[in-house]
C-alpha cells in the first residue's frame, strides 16, 4: 500500500494515471511545495541542534565548524562564577540560531510580534530564557559578539531572580568580547576615554533610573560598560560591592542602589571612575577570583 501511494506521487505515476489538465495542476502543487520546503523545515524543526553548558542550540543550518561557539558559553559562564561569584544557571536556556535576517525576522514576528527589533535578542518570559541570534553575511564577524552578548543575559537571568536593567546590560558589553580584549580591547575604551576628558560621563544614578531597555541610547550601554570596567579593573573596593551587591540579589536581599553603596565605600566614586580613565596607560591585573565563605 505504502509502494503503491509513493508511486503516484512520482512524475511517471502522475503521467499514467491523470489527465493532462489535473497533471499540469499536480506539477504546479509539486512545485510550490518544493520551494516551501525550507520554510516548512524552519516550522517543524530545526536543521542541527547541540547541547553546550545550560544552552540547548538550535540551528535552520549546519554547526558544523562552530564549535567555538559552544566553548564561548562554556567560557562566560566560568568568567561570571570566577569573577562574580555568579553560580551556573539554575535553568535550560534556548540559543536559537538562524541562517539570515530573513528567517530570523519571521520567526520573531510568528511567536513574538511584539519584541522590538535587534540583530540579536534575549526573551524572558515566565519560561527558560531564549536567545536569537543571526548570521546574515553583512554581521558575519559580529556572531560571537552577539552569542556572548545576549547569552551574558541568559546566564545572568537564569542565576538570579532580577539584575538591574543598565548592570546587566553593561554587564553584557563587559563580557561580549573575548577575554583578551576585555581589560583594554573593547570597542567602547577610547571613546569613554575621550568623553571623561571632557567631563561627559553622567552620573550613575541617570542609568539606574532607566527602566526600558528602549530608553536605553547608545551612549548609555557604553557608560554601563564604563561602570562595570571600573569595577572589574578599579579599586578592588569597588569590585568587592558589586560581588557584595550580586550576592544580595542571589540571597533575596534588598541590594538598595548599587551607586549608594559604591559611595558608601569609596567616597567620590564618580571622581575616581573619571580618573580610572584618564590615568588609561596601562593594563591593570583582572579582577582577583571570588573565593566561596
Amino acid at each position: 500500500m505504502a509502494e503503491a501511494q509513493k508511486s503516484l506521487l512520482t512524475p511517471a505515476g502522475l503521467r499514467k494515471r491523470l489527465p493532462l489538465g489535473i497533471l499540469r495542476c499536480a506539477m504546479l502543487l509539486l512545485c510550490a511545495l518544493a520551494l516551501a520546503a525550507p520554510r516548512a523545515l524552519c516550522a517543524a524543526g530545526w536543521v542541527d541542534q547541540r547541547q553546550a553548558g545550560p544552552f540547548i542550540c538550535r540551528a535552520d543550518f549546519s554547526l558544523a565548524g562552530y564549535e567555538g561557539l559552544f566553548s564561548d558559553l562554556a567560557q562566560v559562564q566560568q568568567d561570571l562564577t570566577r569573577s562574580l561569584g555568579v553560580p551556573p544557571s539554575k535553568e535550560t536556556a534556548e540559543l536559537l540560531l538562524f541562517q539570515n535576517k530573513t528567517t530570523y525576522q519571521a520567526y520573531l514576528q510568528q511567536h513574538y510580534p511584539k519584541a522590538p527589533y535587534r540583530r540579536a535578542l534575549y526573551i524572558k518570559g515566565s519560561g527558560p530564557g531564549q536567545v536569537f541570534v543571526h548570521k546574515d553575511i553583512l554581521h558575519q564577524k559580529e556572531l560571537p559578539i552577539d552569542v556572548r552578548h545576549e547569552s551574558t543575559h541568559a546566564l545572568l537571568h537564569g542565576s538570579l531572580p532580577m539584575v538591574p536593567l543598565w548592570l546587566d546590560e553593561g554587564l553584557a558589553e563587559y563580557f561580549e568580547v573575548a577575554p583578551d580584549k576585555r581589560v583594554d580591547g573593547n570597542p567602547h575604551l577610547p571613546t569613554v576615554i575621550w568623553n571623561v576628558r571632557l567631563g561627559m560621563m553622567p552620573p550613575l544614578v541617570q542609568l539606574e533610573a532607566k527602566r526600558d531597555v528602549g530608553e536605553m541610547s547608545a551612549a548609555d550601554y557604553r557608560y554601563a560598560w564604563a561602570w562595570v570596567h571600573f569595577m572589574m579593573h578599579g579599586p578592588p573596593e569597588a569590585h568587592d560591592e558589586l560581588v557584595r551587591f550580586l550576592g544580595d540579589i542571589r540571597a533575596g536581599t534588598p541590594p538598595g542602589r548599587l551607586s549608594e553603596r559604591l559611595e558608601r565605600r569609596i567616597p567620590h566614586v564618580e571622581k575616581r571612575l573619571a580618573q580610572h580613565f584618564k590615568d588609561w596607560n596601562h593594563k591593570p591585573k583582572p579582577p582577583a577570583a571570588v573565593t566561596k565563605n
